[in-house]
């Protein structure tokens, strides 16, 4: 006779089962060239404002930094906005060196003054509505600190990952040059003090209401450029 398994052993041989472990999520990895981390470093800590720029890869690397470079900007403590036109020739002289958008406008780099690295509300905002369109693209920050905040972001899905960060050795690499770097900081940056009325009791620094969207300019140009050149460079 068949011996008939009981709803009280079911459950016993359920309870015997090892759990399962779930994997654990494996990070990509935004990598640096001793270079290009060098010259980050050097250009976050030449003011006291934030600095923006783009991160510059290789067609075969996408997640290897090997340089940052800054476009014209007015910049505080608290923002940095891009000038259109800068833009512009960026994105031109970028082409122009055979480069697709993939390898100079997905990496988006920036610093912040102070001890933490997390993005502000309008980061969030400027990121999402400048590089939502893209098939991916990726947010860094820098404080000065040295505490880092990386993240990537593609659009199918919607989907975002925290990425680790580390500065890679393994590559042939140059020698800084602080004087270049220095001539592009002061060709570039147009730093500005920002408005006491800006400024909470808290001394935390707010964005005043009646300040204008100064990112709106470059996103509309960004997304034209990018929607002009993607017609010639697939993603």
């Amino acid at each position: 006779m068949k011996k008939l398994t009981t709803k009280k052993q079911l459950c016993n041989r359920r309870q015997l089962r090892r759990p399962r472990r779930k994997r654990p999520q494996r990070r990509p990895t935004l990598r640096f060239s001793p270079t290009a981390w060098a010259k980050l470093l050097f250009l976050r800590d030449l003011g006291p404002t934030e600095v923006g720029g783009f991160g510059i890869s290789a067609p075969d690397d996408l997640l290897f930094v090997h340089d940052v470079q800054l476009v014209r900007q007015r910049c505080t403590e608290v923002f940095v906005s891009f000038d259109d036109v800068a833009v512009a020739d960026f994105f031109e002289g970028q082409i122009d060196l055979g480069r697709k958008p993939e390898e100079f406008g997905r990496l988006w780099i920036h610093t912040h003054p102070g001890c933490c690295p997390q993005p502000s509300p309008t980061d969030i905002e400027t990121f999402d509505r400048v590089f939502g369109t893209c098939d991916w693209a990726v947010m860094f920050i820098i404080a000065r600190s040295g505490n880092t905040f990386a993240e990537l972001h593609w659009r199918a899905g919607s989907a975002s990952l925290p990425m680790n960060v580390e500065v890679d050795f393994t590559h042939p690499f140059a020698e800084s040059d602080h004087t270049s770097w220095n001539e592009e900081y002061r060709a570039n940056m147009q730093a500005e003090s920002w408005p006491m009325k800006s400024r909470s009791h808290s001394g935390k620094r707010l964005i005043s209401d009646q300040e204008p969207d100064l990112d709106a300019e470059f996103a509309e140009l960004f997304m034209e450029t990018q929607a002009e050149e993607f017609r010639h460079y697939p993603s």
